[in-house]
């Protein structure tokens, strides 16, 4: 009797290089469209009467008003702050914010002069955003 074996084909493998760049591109999709930054909303009202009624004369006189002003600095990317008219540095305006708060100020109302980097406004709002001050304002020019 003669046999006739039958030939064992060889196993085919997994090309692994399409694997790997399939994988390589949903790497870099997902690192392309998430997001790193904390991102959260910045509640500002642009000018205008604050929401009170325009006959509510003795609720304007007895609630102090806080007015920020923010100017260039000698330096570039330098600010000036100013209160209420006093100078003051960026670290302490939020302290100052909640001793004013704490006379009785709920508004405050921050104005920019031109030329300010908008980076800095933002800055300055979230630092009033941290204070006891209800509400800032944004008064542009």
């Amino acid at each position: 009797m003669l046999l006739i074996r039958k030939p064992i084909g060889k196993k085919k493998r997994i090309p692994l290089t399409p694997l790997i760049d399939v994988i390589f591109i949903l790497v870099m999709f997902f690192l392309l469209s998430s997001t790193f930054g904390i991102w959260r909303p910045l509640e500002v009202s642009l000018g205008g009467d604050g929401g009170r009624p325009a006959g509510d004369q003795a609720t304007i006189q007895k609630i102090p008003a806080v007015l920020i002003m923010v100017r260039k600095g000698p330096g570039p990317g330098t600010i000036r702050l100013s209160v209420n008219g006093q100078d003051k540095d960026l670290s302490a305006l939020a302290d100052e914010l909640d001793r004013l708060a704490a006379s009785g100020a709920e508004d405050a109302i921050l104005v920019p002069v031109g030329g300010t980097e908008f980076q800095q406004v933002v800055r300055i709002l979230d630092l009033a955003r941290s204070s006891k001050i209800k509400k800032v304002s944004l008064q542009l020019n």
